[in-house]
C-alpha cells in the first residue's frame, strides 16, 4: 500500500508465488536431488565450455558464481552418502563433481560456506562416530581427484580462478573503492541508509528503480544490492525481514538438531551466499533457495503441528493466502483493454512504456503524469517525460526535479539544464548548476554503472568531463 513501485510489487508478488510452489516442491526428494545433478553437470559444462573458449567472467551474475553457490546444496548430502550409503563411489564422483564446480566458481561468495561446510561436515562426522583418519583419508582421496583433473586439464580452470581470486595483491585491490569488496561494502552502505530512512521498506521490488533517488555515492547505481538480507529491509521492510530470519532460522536449527543435517548444511550453504551476491534476485537461484528449504523441512521430523481442535484454524491461512495469490494470478494476466498500464498495472514501468507507443499525445501526458504520481522516487518516468517534452519551460522544470530528487544518479542532466539555461539567456543559474553539478561529479570521478566497467567512462561521463569545465569557464568570461 505504500510502495513507492506499486506495479514492480505486484510483479515480483507473482514471482515469490514460485518460490513458495517451489518450497512445495521441494518435498519430492528424488525431484530434488536429481534437479542438482542436471544443474551440477549443466553448471560443469557451461563453465568449462568457457574456460576452454578462453572466457572467464568471475563477477556477480555470471554463470561461475551461480554455478558455485547451487553446488553448495549437493556437497553435504554426498559427503554423507559417501560414508552411510550403498553406493560409495558414485557419491564420491559426486563430491568431486559438486567441489569442482565449487571452486571454478572463482567467488568468495562461495568459498567461505564452502569453507565452514567443510569444517561442520567434518565435525559432525566424527561426533557420529567416524574416526578422523577415515574422514581424512576421503576427503584427500577427493581432493587429490580434484587437483588430478585440473591438472588434466590445460588451461587449469580452479588455479586460474584460485590465483585471479585468492591473491593478496587481489585482496588488497578488491578493497579498495573500485574493487569487488569496496564496491559492494558502499552498496550495502547506501542499501542500509535506504532501511533506516523507510522502517516500513520502499516497497518489495523496488530496489532497482528507487536507489538513484537514495544515493550517497556519485554514480554507484546497480541493480541489486548484492545482500538479499538488507535489500529485503531496505524494500519489505524491517518486519519482512524478521520475519524472513525466523522461518530460515527455525527450520535450518531444527535440521540441523536431527538426522537431516546434511540437507540443513546445504541449504545454508545457498542461502549464505545470498549475503554477499547478486544471484539472490534471480528467479532460479531463489526457487532452488526455496525448494532446498522444502527438502529440509520434509526431513525434519518434528514439523509445526497445530492441536486437533484448532485444525480448521490451521489450515485457513495457509487457504486464504492461496486464494489470495490465486487472485492476483488472475487479476494481473487477465486480458485488459482500456488505461491497464495505470488501472491494472499500477504504473509498472514496461506496461507504461508499452502503453505510451499506442496513445495520443495529449493522453500520453496523462498517462506519465499518472506514473509520477505512483513512482514518485523513479528516475526512470522523468527520463521518460523528458524525451517526450518539447518546451524548453517545461525541459528545465522537469531537469530542476530531477537534479533535485535525484541528486547523485548522472551529471549529464546537470549540463542539460545549464544549456537549457544558456538557450533562455539565464548565464547566471547556468553557472550555478554547473558549479553544483562539477561539486558533485568532479572531473576526476569515474563512477560505477553497469556500463562502466573497470573504471572506463560512459560517453555521457566524457562528455560531462570534456563539455562541463569548458561551458564554465565560457560563462564566466561572457560575464
Amino acid at each position: 500500500m505504500w510502495s513507492l513501485t506499486p506495479g514492480n510489487t505486484l510483479a515480483l508478488g507473482l514471482w515469490e508465488l514460485a518460490y513458495l510452489a517451489a518450497f512445495a516442491a521441494g518435498g519430492w526428494l528424488v525431484g530434488f536431488v536429481g534437479l542438482n545433478i542436471v544443474l551440477l553437470g549443466y553448471g560443469l559444462l557451461t563453465t568449462l565450455t568457457l574456460a576452454w573458449a578462453g572466457l572467464v567472467m568471475y563477477f556477480s551474475g555470471s554463470s561461475h558464481y551461480v554455478a558455485g553457490a547451487q553446488a553448495l546444496v549437493l556437497i553435504p548430502l554426498a559427503m554423507v552418502w559417501m560414508f552411510r550409503s550403498r553406493w560409495p563411489l558414485l557419491s564420491g564422483i559426486l563430491l568431486t563433481g559438486a567441489l569442482y564446480l565449487a571452486l571454478l566458481s572463482g567467488a568468495r561468495a562461495v568459498y567461505l560456506p564452502l569453507t565452514i561446510i567443510a569444517l561442520l561436515m567434518v565435525w559432525r562426522l566424527w561426533r557420529e562416530g567416524l574416526a578422523l583418519w577415515h574422514i581424512g583419508l576421503a576427503l584427500g582421496v577427493v581432493v587429490a581427484a580434484v587437483m588430478a583433473i585440473d591438472a588434466t586439464l590445460p588451461f587449469s580452470p580452479v588455479q586460474n580462478a584460485l590465483g585471479l581470486k585468492a591473491s593478496l595483491t587481489k585482496q588488497v585491490q578488491d578493497v579498495a573503492a573500485e574493487g569487488s569488496i569496496g564496491s559492494r561494502l558502499q552498496m550495502w552502505e547506501q542499501t542500509l541508509h535506504i532501511a533506516l530512512q523507510h522502517p516500513l521498506g520502499t516497497g518489495n521490488g523496488s530496489f532497482r528503480d528507487t536507489l538513484a533517488a537514495y544515493l550517497q555515492y556519485p554514480g554507484i547505481l546497480f541493480s541489486n544490492a548484492h545482500n538479499y538480507y538488507l535489500e529485503t529491509a531496505a524494500t519489505g521492510g524491517w518486519l519482512r525481514l524478521l520475519l524472513l530470519l525466523v522461518i530460515l532460522g527455525w527450520l535450518l536449527w531444527q535440521g540441523w538438531s536431527s538426522s537431516a543435517w546434511p540437507w540443513a548444511l546445504g541449504a545454508a550453504g545457498l542461502w549464505a551466499t545470498l549475503a554477499f551476491d547478486v544471484t539472490g534476485m534471480y528467479p532460479a537461484v531463489m526457487m532452488l533457495a526455496f525448494a532446498s528449504l522444502g527438502a529440509l523441512h520434509g526431513q525434519v521430523k518434528a514439523p509445526l503441528a497445530a492441536p486437533s481442535s484448532n485444525k480448521r484454524v490451521y489450515w485457513a491461512v495457509p487457504v486464504a493466502g492461496l486464494v489470495l495469490a490465486v487472485g492476483l494470478a488472475f487479476w494481473w494476466y487477465w486480458p485488459c483493454e482500456q488505461n491497464c498500464a495505470i488501472s491494472r498495472y499500477q504504473g509498472f514501468r514496461s506496461a507504461v512504456l508499452a502503453e505510451l507507443e499506442q496513445v495520443s499525445a495529449s493522453k500520453r501526458e496523462e498517462l506519465l503524469r499518472d506514473a509520477a504520481r505512483l513512482n514518485p522516487k523513479s528516475l526512470w518516468v522523468y527520463r521518460t517525460q523528458l524525451e517526450y517534452t518539447q518546451a524548453p519551460e517545461e525541459k528545465i522544470k522537469l531537469l530542476q526535479h530531477i537534479v533535485e530528487v535525484f541528486p547523485l544518479a548522472n551529471p549529464t542532466f546537470y549540463l542539460q539544464l545549464a544549456e537549457l539555461a544558456v538557450q533562455l539567456n539565464r548565464p547566471k543559474e547556468a553557472i550555478q548548476v554547473l558549479e553544483l553539478g562539477l561539486s558533485r561529479f568532479p572531473i576526476n570521478f569515474t563512477g560505477y554503472q553497469s556500463g562502466n566497467f573497470f573504471g572506463m567512462l560512459t560517453p555521457s561521463y566524457e562528455s560531462w568531463r570534456a563539455r562541463a569545465p569548458e561551458l564554465l569557464e565560457q560563462l564566466k568570461k561572457d560575464k
